[in-house]
């Protein structure tokens, strides 16, 4: 099933509301502080070498930058639709009309104002 059919059907069942995998990134220079309530044993999931698991993103279209041992798809948040799963990013960039509006990816008001 190509991408954007899982797309449309995930936000067909949701009613517009899509189900994200948990997105978690770590940081070579925290200590993790289990503020995020994961199991201890999840804490340094990637290995030690990759630093704790220090945040969870949420709705993320931007990846994450940890230098050169950085996963590709690190920092970005997939749809989870019945164990199918869809870039966020890929998501919005095909048919973000869709998720947002057309009025709206299409607005100023919608976007960043730069100053003056």
């Amino acid at each position: 099933m190509p991408n954007a059919d899982i797309v449309k059907e995930a936000l067909a069942e949701g009613q517009g509301i899509v189900r994200l995998a948990p997105c978690w990134v770590p940081r070579s220079f925290l200590m993790p502080g289990g503020r995020l309530r994961l199991d201890p044993r999840d804490l340094y999931a990637l290995g030690a070498h990759r630093g704790g698991i220090d945040e969870r993103w949420f709705a993320s279209t931007t990846k994450a930058d940890n230098g050169p041992l950085t996963a590709e798809d690190e920092g970005l948040s997939y749809i989870d639709f019945h164990g199918k799963r869809v870039l966020l990013k890929e998501a919005i960039e095909t048919m973000g009309d869709r998720f947002l509006g057309a009025t709206c990816l299409l607005s100023h008001d919608c976007h960043p104002r730069k100053p003056p």
